[in-house]
């Protein structure tokens, strides 16, 4: 995984828009979704959030809290998500349950960097690794906050992927990886 910062890329140009980091068009719906939810705060609040809202994402969304000490807990993950990871639902397991250790490192080290530094993320290339198939695709993961308004306690997040079955597992690669502050988002 690299950890890029996306105020300026490989040709030097400025990069400040989660629209110039995300190619796919439902990934960039809920960024906007998330954006309008904000309401001149630097993130919205999770209770802000309605999955009526964004019934068109249901079933590739997760929202997790964050659980000092604990790790990430699932709230919330759609049936594609859960099928990823063999499961029928995803609610109320904490990412420890069933992330391989060598990748629970850098997920959880990405993800509280979300919510330590309030960072959107984004993800490309290689979202998902499997014996018989990989997700090349986008990731996006967004910082929400608690009843306080001011901390980030959770996270909104969405994948879009395409699959590749194989017979021989893929060389797994890292995805590129933006952080991007919300305090540079307008």
């Amino acid at each position: 995984m690299s950890d890029q910062d996306p105020s300026a890329d490989d040709s030097g140009h400025q990069t400040t828009k989660v629209s110039d980091l995300v190619e796919q068009p439902q990934l960039r719906r809920l960024f906007d979704y998330w954006c309008a939810k904000r309401h001149g705060a630097p993130i919205p609040k999770k209770n802000d959030i309605d999955p009526i809202d964004i019934s068109w994402a249901l079933s590739r969304i997760f929202l997790v809290d964050y659980i000092p000490g604990e790790g990430f807990v699932y709230r919330l993950a759609g049936n594609e998500i859960a099928r990823v990871f063999g499961r029928a639902n995803l609610k109320g397991l904490n990412l420890r349950d069933f992330v391989k250790p060598e990748r629970l490192v850098i997920v959880e080290r990405a993800w509280r960097r979300a919510i330590e530094q309030q960072c959107v993320i984004s993800m490309k290339g290689m979202v998902y690794y499997g014996a018989d198939r990989t997700g090349h695709g986008g990731r996006l993961i967004l910082p929400l906050s608690g009843d306080s308004g001011k901390e980030a306690t959770s996270l909104l997040g969405m994948t879009v992927c395409e699959w590749e079955h194989s017979d021989t597992p893929a060389k797994m690669r890292q995805p590129d990886v933006y952080f991007l502050p919300v305090t540079d988002i307008p």
